[in-house]
């Protein structure tokens, strides 16, 4: 890589550093732990200028004589710095998603409580520092965010909520362990809960009054799939995409539930198996204890390498998190950070909830779609491919992220442990069609809900129907994707972009053909776009776009799930 691309990656880190604590802290530097960050409409801009110097800066570098793999690093780092200077400038997240601001201030603090990369003292010192910057980020929430979409106000107020609780029942166990701060923990809590519990009450007052959509558009909505993902496909070719892939896998569940019992239909069939689910009390160590049969298996059959060293924690999902995140899902270790420790989130039971609605919870845990789910987040799926992706030697690539290539890996290896014989039983097969099935059933409301045709209504109707989804999880999910354009449809789109990778690598190996090497190449690439993947993989020439077009994007996202 020449100096001067050197130079601009380097600047781009550092920036990331500089301007994004929270970021900072997850990706596993620790010089501004007891910060939260500058919010005010004026930093906001700021923040937005050095990105947009970045991009000009990268834009102008000559990169024909550059090594292929120096290319494809600045094609990953182009697309992700004009997605961040496009939700700025486009899409105008900062005027109009509080849940960009509390849930980074709760984020910011959840980091060092539950993080172990520094002694408890030194982290409940940096918690004291960001608990009390958590009411100037929210004053700064309300002078950016004067309107917002219902469901957007909505979600912010149960995060917010959600931020009451976690200072009331989380902090105070910290400030136990490290009593020399207690009378400065109680004053910053106090102050924070009581910042939460004003934003919730003021967003939760934009909500009843909200006109304003949260749809970004045919326009946008393309713009990300074409310029941020590099895919070949419109939203219309996505959608048809989506519905042709909801047929065919309704096909194959049909056949699978005539193998258990023919005389049933296969939604009664799937409506028996979602009464087989763990009791409340046993849910977290049911997923712990498949987590752990998926990586024995993954070692077993020597189906792609695990990287020496790694952690995975099983936890319950942060009390903040739990509205929009129904199931499960995945914290990863910091690119940064020496222990590559990850955690996975498994959403308890609400005992607050009647029993009936309880049961409603439950059925979302079925025990033949757990094992399904433990692999997607786990072993092989997230957490072994983010901890080799942080350990690659390519300095950007450890900061980009793209759902494509992430949530597509996932997706490929439910299929791939199924093809392997990690489960055979046809209930299962059953449950991991169903899993499939739910991730088409997300690219037709994802379109439909991005392009203004489907109501939030609507696409949890969708939801329930198309998947039998229980409408208090399809609701929860729903709500999840209104506000992340695209990341819904990642999942199937980001596992046939995989196949195909893999269908084109078998028929260049020949008789050669093994999977585990395949596997291993194709995760030590990085988190990057799947065409940029082909390109490094000697299955696409790589199109350097001219210096001279301007457009836009922002920091690397974290992974969906």
């Amino acid at each position: 890589m020449s100096a001067a691309l050197d130079r601009v990656v380097d600047s781009y880190v550092s920036t990331l550093l500089a301007d994004y604590p929270v970021l900072a802290t997850f990706l596993g530097v620790h010089d501004h732990d007891a910060e939260l960050g500058e919010f005010s409409a004026a930093a906001q801009e700021e923040k937005n200028r050095h990105l947009k110097g970045l991009l000009s800066e990268l834009e102008a570098l000559p990169l024909d004589d550059e090594p292929l793999e120096a290319r494809i690093d600045a094609a990953a780092l182009r697309a992700s710095l004009r997605r961040s200077v496009f939700e700025h400038e486009e899409l105008r997240t900062h005027e109009l998603k509080p849940s960009e601001y509390v849930a980074t201030a709760l984020s910011g603090c959840n980091e060092l409580v539950l993080g172990d990369f520094a002694p408890l003292p030194d982290r409940a010192r940096s918690l004291l520092g960001r608990l009390e910057q958590i009411p100037a980020v929210l004053t700064a929430m309300r002078e950016n965010i004067r309107q917002s979409p219902g469901v957007f106000a909505t979600i912010g107020a149960e995060i917010a909520r959600g931020g009451v609780g976690f200072v009331s029942a989380v902090v105070p166990g910290i400030a136990e362990e490290v009593p020399a701060l207690r009378t400065e923990r109680e004053r910053a809590s106090a102050a924070a809960a009581e910042a939460f519990g004003g934003a919730a009450d003021y967003l939760e007052g934009l909500a009843e009054g909200s006109g304003v959509p949260f749809h970004v558009g045919r326009e946008n909505y393309e713009w990300l799939l074409r310029e941020y993902h590099m895919l070949d496909m419109d939203s219309a070719e996505l959608r048809e995409l989506g519905r042709n892939m909801l047929a065919e896998i309704r096909e194959r569940m049909d056949d699978v539930a005539r193998e258990i019992d023919p005389a049933r239909t296969t939604h009664e069939i799937m409506d028996d198996l979602k009464c087989e689910h763990p009791p409340a009390g046993g849910l977290r160590q049911h997923y712990a204890s498949e987590m752990a049969r998926a990586r024995e298996f993954v070692l077993e059959h020597d189906l792609v390498t695990v990287a020496e060293g790694e952690e995975l924690e099983v936890i319950d999902t942060p009390v903040f998190l739990r509205t929009i995140l129904p199931f499960a899902a995945y914290h990863p270790a910091g690119p940064f950070e020496k222990k590559q420790r990850g955690l996975f989130y498994v959403t308890p039971i609400d005992d607050s909830l009647s029993p009936e609605e309880q049961e409603k919870q439950l059925r979302g845990h079925s025990v033949h779609t757990i094992p399904i789910i433990a692999l997607h987040e786990a072993y092989p799926g997230h957490h072994l491919q983010l901890v080799r992706a942080n350990l690659g030697r390519r300095k950007v690539r450890k900061v980009l992220w793209n759902t494509v290539f992430i949530e597509g890996w996932a997706l490929y290896c439910e299929e791939m442990m199924k093809n392997a014989g990690f489960y055979s039983s046809a209930k299962t097969r059953l449950g991991q069609l169903k899993e499939t099935l739910w991730r088409a059933a997300r690219v037709v409301v994802d379109v439909g809900l991005q392009l203004g045709e489907m109501t939030v209504e609507d696409a949890i109707e969708f939801m329930v129907s198309e998947v039998s989804l229980e409408r208090i999880n399809a609701t929860a999910e729903v709500k999840r994707y209104t506000g992340n354009p695209t990341q819904p449809s990642s999942y199937l789109v980001g596992k046939l972009a995989i196949l195909s990778i893999r269908e084109r690598y078998e028929a260049r190996a020949g008789s050669a053909f093994d999977l585990k090497t395949f596997h291993d190449e194709l995760l030590d690439i990085g988190s990057i776009q799947p065409a940029l993947v082909e390109a490094s993989m000697g299955f696409r020439e790589l199109q350097d776009e001219p210096a001279h077009r301007q457009a836009a994007d922002g920091p690397a996202g974290r992974p969906g799930h």
